[in-house]
């Protein structure tokens, strides 16, 4: 009787430890990752709480169906391909999408322009990039530009000009991303879209910002911040050789040139998506001086990476910023 009590026992304590590893498994933050091609670039997503699974796949849904129903201008079933062909009314979201960047439009003085597609194309990057004709550019440039968009209501026309959410759209992704966050139980997350990230919870995070010269999985510092979205510009993104000139993807709206201007890389730490991806834009456009002054009227932090490896970075989070390339140093 003794040994058969000692078994139950036994086999007692043995459920106990199961029951214990089981509720502790629950009480333990599911971590889930995923990655997936939309938007035109890749997109990686690390959550960690209870409803990370359904966060994963929730958000996979979201940026299809953002990219595909909404800001992609090459699919045909798009909000902004619609206004494109001939205006009409926007939705909630296009209404706010658009009143803000022709707000950063405005303030910049046209340095950030949504409006240059029939000027980007032209240079065919993504596709078969090369060195368009002056005239071209020339032509292109009169139909083109934010300034060009009338809003009556609701009602929208690009009168014109052809609308492109290349240098917002992953920003507004990554807004609508956090939104859905939010609505769930997740503690902590990470999102990247391209050159921009979402930095989602209560703790701090370390961001490497990538090597121009380098590989994608190179970087020449890292930035300390708590949540936050970060983006970043680079004239590495995409370019190409012509005739021993190099040209890069960032174009200066005046000139319907890439620009010029000894830069390489600005990134900008902010608590808006669609602002630090517009940012980015701007800031590169208007170069180190102009773009420190201008996103300090937004409340942005900024990196400026520049050709001779000078590194120039807002007062914020200068001690937040560490340089891990010793080629690169902090501009005096």
């Amino acid at each position: 009787m003794k040994k058969k009590k000692s078994i139950i026992i036994a086999v007692s304590a043995a459920s106990l430890l199961c029951l214990a590893i089981a509720v502790y498994s629950a009480i333990l933050p599911k971590k889930t990752s995923v990655d997936f091609f939309s938007m035109n670039t890749y997109i990686t997503v690390s959550a960690e709480g209870k409803d990370s699974p359904a966060a994963c796949e929730e958000i996979q849904k979201l940026v299809n169906n953002l990219d595909s129903g909404v800001l992609s201008r090459q699919s045909e079933e798009s909000e902004i391909s619609a206004i494109n062909s001939g205006g009409g009314k926007m939705s909630e979201g296009m209404r706010r999408y658009i009143s803000d960047m022709l707000g950063i439009y405005e303030a910049s003085e046209g340095a950030f322009d949504f409006a240059l597609g029939s000027v980007s194309d032209l240079w065919g990057f993504g596709n078969e990039p090369h060195l368009p004709a002056d005239a071209e550019i020339k032509a292109a440039l009169k139909k083109s530009g934010a300034g060009k968009i009338s809003i009556n209501g609701d009602e929208i026309a690009a009168n014109g000009a052809v609308i492109d959410f290349g240098a917002a759209g992953k920003g507004i992704a990554l807004d609508e991303i956090k939104s859905l966050l939010n609505s769930m139980k997740i503690k902590n997350a990470v999102v990247s879209v391209g050159g921009s990230i979402l930095l989602y919870g209560e703790k701090d995070f370390t961001v490497g910002i990538r090597n121009p010269e380098g590989n994608p999985g190179s970087y020449i510092m890292t930035v300390s911040t708590p949540a936050a979205f970060v983006s970043t510009s680079g004239s590495y993104e995409q370019n190409f050789e012509e005739n021993g000139k190099i040209y890069h993807h960032i174009l200066n709206p005046e000139t319907g040139y890439p620009v010029q201007n000894e830069l390489v890389s600005v990134t900008v730490v902010s608590d808006n998506g669609l602002a630090s991806d517009a940012l980015s834009t701007a800031c590169f456009v208007l170069g180190a001086e102009k773009g420190m002054k201008f996103a300090e009227k937004y409340g942005c932090e900024v990196i400026f990476v520049d050709s001779d490896k000078k590194v120039t970075v807002s007062d914020g989070i200068k001690d937040s910023v560490k340089l891990t390339d010793n080629s690169y140093s902090f501009a005096e």
